[in-house]
């Protein structure tokens, strides 16, 4: 899901504002410096009610997704790296790096092209920490055999009108 936006935010504090000053209009009526002493209250709370309600709204459907979805690998540094961390091959499975994705492309679409080749165990699209959007790569871990072939015959192939690059992902521990 997305991230609430600056925009949302702003959006928020004006409805929590209008309602508060609403609120205080009924139980006080129209007085004009009680009025506006009402209006500074309500977007002070507004402003601050808002980073609060975002978090737990956030904090919500985080726990709705974790529940739905297992949980997946966790990158040790701060700074996003373009590789994954657990490793591109082992024994059972492979992972693929898919480059030039288009934004608006999901995991099951993906899923869907690459399962023409092959058994896949994972598909992850990387997305920017800060606004939610896709950055237009991920990757997908599937089966070796099936892995090669998506390899070959996905690479520089049309996919929602955008040519991907598909390459075997390497992981950190390749570089030793």
């Amino acid at each position: 899901m997305e991230q609430s936006t600056p925009a949302s935010r702003i959006i928020v504090a004006a409805v929590l504002a209008a309602v508060f000053t609403g609120v205080f209009w009924l139980l006080y009526g129209p007085l004009s410096n009680t009025m506006v002493t009402a209006i500074a209250l309500s977007t002070f709370l507004g402003g601050v009610l808002t980073p609060l309600l975002s978090r737990m709204i956030t904090q919500q459907k985080g726990t709705d997704k974790a529940a739905a979805k297992p949980k997946a690998d966790k990158r040790t540094s701060s700074r996003p790296s373009a590789k994954p961390v657990s490793a591109a091959t082992s024994g059972d499975s492979k992972t693929l790096y898919v480059g030039n994705l288009p934004f608006k492309t999901d995991e099951g679409a993906v899923q869907k092209l690459f399962e023409q080749y092959g058994q896949v165990e994972s598909v992850r699209l990387v997305k920017d920490r800060r606004s939610g959007r896709m950055k237009g790569y991920g990757f997908v871990e599937m089966e070796p055999t099936g892995a090669d072939l998506a390899l070959a015959k996905l690479n520089d192939s049309d996919f929602e009108g955008r040519t991907l690059k598909v390459r075997a992902a390497h992981s950190e521990t390749d570089k030793e």
